[in-house]
């Protein structure tokens, strides 16, 4: 802890209580890296899960939907054999001419429409087996994600646990060091713990003349008070809790 300033003088109390602050607020700031890198981790895992999931239930309605399509495909394709069957029966007992050309341009128009429906039944076949293909890799996959990232989620959701016990235990340690701060101070540590960005909280070091968050150069100024050790200064930019350089 900081006892003396260069000159030999005690500091502000309160410095050595921020020092305290400062280190928890350090390790509180990897432990909250710590819980979203965990939280981060359990998404990705949910999100691969869903996504097979939902690949498995879209594949399984376009098969029954193909399915009912092909039923009525086949349907069709037996009503065309046997209309062009029986036409062509009749072909051969035309009474005349006139009629054998009817019924053979009738033969022709059936034959056509069979090609075309025989032909659209074997797009929808091979539809369905690529489909069934898709399936059968989808759900391979979803069983081999699900047990893979067994061990992966188990460890994820355990760094989750841990890094929010922490975070929890610096809570409760840090509180009572805000209780020991001057109240004018503690106030100002909790209003700017709401508006700063820096995931190590409102209380930065002076490195090189500077202030740690924000890099605004210092007055000599505040410097020499930081030097004497008497006040608490804050940063006239950012609004930090200055603590002196590491000496």
């Amino acid at each position: 802890m900081l006892k003396l300033n260069l000159g030999g003088k005690a500091l502000n109390p309160n410095y050595e209580i921020l020092e305290q602050i400062y280190r928890l607020d350090i390790d509180a700031g990897t432990a909250t890296m710590d819980y979203r890198n965990a939280q981060k981790e359990l998404n990705e895992l949910a999100k691969k899960t869903k996504a097979s999931e939902e690949l498995i239930q879209k594949t399984k309605t376009d098969m029954a939907f193909l399915e009912g399509e092909l039923r009525r495909q086949y349907k069709r394709v037996d009503e065309l054999e046997e209309r062009k069957s029986e036409r062509s029966s009749k072909l051969f007992s035309a009474k005349n001419d006139e009629e054998h050309r009817a019924l053979k341009r009738e033969v022709d128009n059936l034959d056509r429409d069979l090609r075309d429906s025989s032909r659209r039944t074997e797009e929808t076949e091979t539809r369905i087996e690529q489909l069934k293909a898709i399936l059968i890799r989808a759900e391979s996959d979803l069983k081999e994600s699900l047990s893979a990232s067994a061990d992966e989620r188990q460890k994820a959701q355990d760094a989750e646990s841990r890094s929010s016990g922490r975070l929890s235990e610096i809570g409760g340690v840090r509180s009572t060091y805000l209780t020991r701060l001057d109240e004018r101070i503690s106030q100002h540590y909790q209003r700017i713990s709401k508006l700063t960005r820096n995931p190590h909280g409102p209380v930065t070091r002076v490195i090189g003349g500077a202030c740690g968050n924000c890099h605004l150069s210092l007055s000599p100024q505040l410097l020499n008070n930081m030097a004497r050790g008497s006040d608490i200064e804050f940063c006239p930019s950012c609004n930090h809790i200055l603590l002196p350089a590491k000496s």
